[in-house]
């Protein structure tokens, strides 16, 4: 366990359950660690509990009354040193959306609890939270890629600066769904060249496949990749 997970830190608990409240103040200490905390039950508490008592991190409901598009990033750009992570429902876009506002994770709120230990050491150890990616589709099936299920992971918040700029265009084109064969006909390449760029991709970024990448390209300003070959 990582002394800087151990360190002291605030927490801002905002969701309009009580009773939520309570469980994830209990979760995350689950680890250890000395923990403060504040707690909010609608989103206007909390630009003056930020100002007030400066947190380290917010666990922020969906839920919370006064949630609306665009408050995250209204959010980190009053308090650039505040950390966010949002709790919602299993939707893929809402979890593009808000890390693409600033916030540091996401977290399924039927594992918000189980997860939030895990999800902290994270986020203090600078990365990106992203949950297991379960229940995606009609059914609930298991979201499933070549790599098999998406596990539950970070990538490095600096990690577009450790990428080239080509491969900076090849993971716009895994953001959009590209095919391998897709990129090698764009780019002119070989299927293997197109391979040792995405496990380039993969390494800086610390993910460990598509999915997991094009979450994290959702939070970079990548080139525009064009079209898609047409086959």
């Amino acid at each position: 366990m990582s002394a800087s997970y151990l360190s002291a830190m605030h927490l801002l608990i905002a969701d309009p359950d009580p009773t939520i409240r309570l469980r994830l103040k209990r979760a995350a200490g689950e680890r250890g660690g000395a923990f403060t905390f504040a707690e909010a039950a609608a989103w206007t508490d909390l630009h003056p509990l930020c100002a007030a008592q400066t947190p380290d991190i917010a666990i922020v409901a969906e839920a919370l009354p006064g949630f609306a598009p665009g408050e995250i990033a209204t959010l980190r750009r009053q308090f650039s040193a505040l950390s966010i992570l949002v709790v919602g429902g299993e939707e893929p876009e809402r979890l593009r959306s808000v890390l693409k506002e600033g916030a540091s994770g996401y977290l399924w709120r039927g594992d918000a609890v189980d997860m939030l230990a895990q999800a902290l050491e994270t986020v203090r150890n600078g990365g990106i939270y992203i949950p297991p990616l379960l229940g995606l589709r009609a059914g609930r099936e298991r979201l499933m890629t070549s790599a098999g299920p998406v596990p539950a992971g970070f990538f490095r918040e600096d990690a577009a600066e450790h990428l080239t700029p080509r491969q900076r265009v090849v993971l716009a084109m895994i953001r959009d769904r590209w095919s391998n064969n897709d990129i090698a006909d764009a780019l002119g390449i070989s299927i293997g060249t197109v391979k040792i760029h995405i496990t380039a991709v993969f390494k800086a970024l610390g993910v460990r496949n598509r999915t997991q990448a094009m979450v994290a390209a959702e939070r970079m300003e990548l080139p525009d990749p064009g079209d898609r070959p047409v086959s």
